[in-house]
């Protein structure tokens, strides 16, 4: 029996009257302006792709560009403010790997933000496997950019109503982005873990580990996947079509050691 599609999950998770998600307003946090592409993406829908600058790191002062598509119904607006999505993928993928999902999100409603996460794809950085100071901050910064959106609505100054969903690397990311910013409202994690440590050598411990069993197979699917970028299992439903990237920003320091 097939599976519901990652929409169908997204709308059992929030009762009827809270389906609204959107962001709320630091655009200063963006390390720079960007130069936007925008073009018509099926019936109802258009999107818009380009190269955001943030910052992040430990000290929140480490600049690194993320490859990113936003979704939006075409009768969004400042005067019909929608609710919006954070759509992440999943390990070894990029935006692409998204691309339907978002698609249908979009389609029902939500403006949607895909990005490539940080060391993958187009987008600049080192991976560090969901880390609080790296791959969530870069989040963090997402939703200010969200929240800077007129056709995006709020909850209230600084506090977006949004929706984060994600598959395996990105469901990781999506539970840690919740625990770490109050702002998020509603998330939609699938198929990921609760401690990847524990996962790949089961017996360790929160101090020096045990004599555990290190599960080398899983591990190496899970780190090579990395190669595999853009491909199917690493998104939320498979959807891989070819998409214009994203615009080159306009201003700000690149991030060192692109993933691609």
């Amino acid at each position: 029996m097939r599976s519901p599609s990652p929409a169908a999950w997204f709308r059992r998770a929030l009762p009827t009257r809270r389906r609204a998600i959107a962001a709320a307003a630091v655009v200063v946090l963006l390390a720079a302006a960007v130069t936007w592409a925008v073009w018509p993406q099926g019936s109802g829908v258009r999107t818009e792709s380009a190269m955001l600058t943030v910052r992040s790191g430990p000290s929140g002062d480490q600049p690194v560009d993320l490859d990113t598509t936003f979704y939006l119904p075409t009768d969004a607006s400042s005067g019909r403010k929608v609710p919006a999505v954070l759509l992440a993928h999943g390990f070894g993928g990029t935006k692409e790997s998204v691309r339907s999902d978002a698609e249908e999100f979009a389609g029902r409603g939500y403006a949607v933000l895909t990005w490539t996460a940080r060391g993958f794809g187009r987008s600049g950085g080192e991976i560090h496997l969901d880390s609080p100071d790296h791959e969530v901050r870069d989040a963090q910064r997402l939703l200010d950019w969200l929240a800077a959106r007129p056709e995006v609505r709020t909850d209230g100054a600084g506090d977006p109503k949004v929706g984060v969903v994600g598959g395996s690397y990105g469901g990781g990311l999506a539970l840690l982005l919740a625990a770490q910013d109050r702002r998020v409202d509603a998330i939609v994690p699938m198929i990921t873990w609760n401690d990847l440590s524990r996962a790949f050598l089961p017996e360790s411990t929160g101090g020096a580990p045990t004599e555990g069993v290190f599960k080398k197979g899983w591990a190496g699917l899970f780190f090579g996947g990395g190669g595999n970028v853009g491909s199917g299992p690493a998104g939320l439903s498979g959807g891989t079509a070819a998409q214009p990237e994203g615009a080159p920003a306009s201003a700000g320091p690149p991030s060192p050691g692109p993933g691609a």
